[in-house]
């Protein structure tokens, strides 16, 4: 295939009547499944885990025939306005085309359906998840070339590419992190998130995967710089890849319509490996539906039902474990740390320490944390988990009570006898 400039992209024929026709069949079918799936839920009380996931699988093929839908509105009123069909991908005009009033359509926002919350699941095994193709050999070919292997400025380069892919990483990375962290204040969001989209990140996601060896670059970027010239710092050349990294994906997305549908499942899977603590952490917290220690054996199945809480950790171990004559207490140990992710930000330890009933400063968990709060929620987390610890301070507390409520009744039995 020969080079080709912005110019010469080519854009994709309008849908005639009979594939908007199969469009909205494709539509109807989608809803139509998740109908027929809803109706044996149909005397269940409330949503459930598998009503949600239920919805998470279907909405992805409703949104992709929806979008498909919207395609053909957007060609059928471009052929209507402007007897001819416009491409959803980037242009960039030159001499030849720059008073035409011809404008690209516009881009695709990635739907909720796309950018659901991570689960442990979503973390593959030890190695990268598969890269997705670039389906337009022109999009693909912009994005394999820097700007200084162009001799004009119409020629194809991964800048305005690059410009496109860092929003649309930027948007998806910020969503996977919203959804999955619900209780995670801003600021500690948009750590995980620098952790995602920073250059480091994305120049290593580029040679991993190899595409450096497949772009085009100036021989100042190469191992030894130009003969007789200059080299690339570190710094430029780290730079440089991420930005390549950014324009293959705005290639993916934008070189054919199922490319975002393509590119959010995989960046997903690619970003999970880096937050995979942090996700298992996040669904081992939201996994303990714990019954009530105080209801433990007794009342009926809606009793235990109703007894089941998310609590914070520290609220719950409290609720646990606690009781008069015993003090639960948090504090450092050792100095903080520097995060090995980022190597600025202030990493904490903290322990959890249980005091009474014949115990002295006896350590439940540690944990750690770029935040104190955090550290200490992570601590009381490991020493719920701990049973066998829990188990033994839990007869302690069940003998006070016992002795507490034996008290009690002897004094109710003397005040009624006097």
């Amino acid at each position: 295939m020969s080079k080709r400039s912005y110019t010469e992209l080519i854009s994709k024929d309008v849908a005639s009547v009979s594939q908007i026709l199969e469009h909205a069949e494709g539509l109807l079918r989608a809803a139509k499944a998740l109908k027929e799936e809803l109706k044996t839920f149909h005397n269940t009380p409330e949503p459930n885990d598998q009503i949600i996931s239920l919805l998470e699988r279907h909405n992805k093929k409703i949104s992709s025939a929806a979008q498909l839908l919207s395609q053909d509105e957007t060609n059928v009123a471009n052929q209507h306005n402007q007897h001819k069909s416009e491409s959803h991908k980037i242009r960039k005009l030159d001499s030849s085309n720059k008073t035409s009033g011809n404008a690209p359509t516009a881009l695709c926002i990635p739907p909720p359906a796309f950018l659901t919350r991570w689960t442990p699941e979503d973390i593959p095994g030890s190695s990268l998840p598969s890269l997705p193709s670039v389906l337009d050999p022109v999009l693909e070919q912009a994005a394999l070339t820097h700007s200084g292997m162009t001799t004009k400025p119409t020629d194809m380069s991964y800048e305005r590419l690059e410009w496109i892919g860092d929003a649309y990483i930027y948007l998806m990375s910020t969503s996977f992190i919203y959804q999955t962290f619900q209780n995670l204040g801003a600021g500690r969001c948009s750590q995980l998130r620098e952790r995602l989209i920073k250059n480091e990140t994305l120049s290593n996601y580029t040679m991993q995967y190899g595409i450096n060896k497949r772009t085009r670059f100036p021989a100042e970027f190469n191992l030894h710089g130009r003969i007789g010239g200059s080299q690339a710092s570190q710094n430029a050349k780290k730079k440089v890849l991420g930005d390549v990294f950014e324009a293959y994906v705005a290639a993916i997305i934008l070189g054919d319509p199922e490319g975002l549908s393509r590119a959010s499942p995989w960046l997903k899977s690619l970003w999970s490996t880096m937050l995979a603590h942090e996700i298992q952490s996040e669904f081992k917290s939201q996994a303990s539906l714990v019954h009530d220690p105080s209801s433990r054996g007794e009342g009926n199945d809606d009793d235990q039902t109703a007894a089941k809480q998310v609590l914070n950790p520290k609220v719950l171990l409290s609720k646990t474990i606690g009781t008069k004559g015993v003090k639960i207490s948090y504090s450092d140990i050792g100095e903080p740390k520097k995060d090995k992710h980022s190597g600025k930000l202030p990493w904490y330890t903290v322990g959890v320490f249980y005091d009474g009933l014949g115990e002295t400063n006896l350590k439940l968990g540690v944990g750690g944390a770029l935040s104190k709060k955090e550290a200490g929620a992570i601590a009381a987390r490991q020493a719920l988990e701990n049973k066998g610890l829990i188990g033994r301070l839990l007869k302690k507390k069940d003998e006070v009570v016992k002795s507490a409520q034996l008290a009690e009744s002897g004094k109710e039995e003397y005040d009624n006898w006097s």
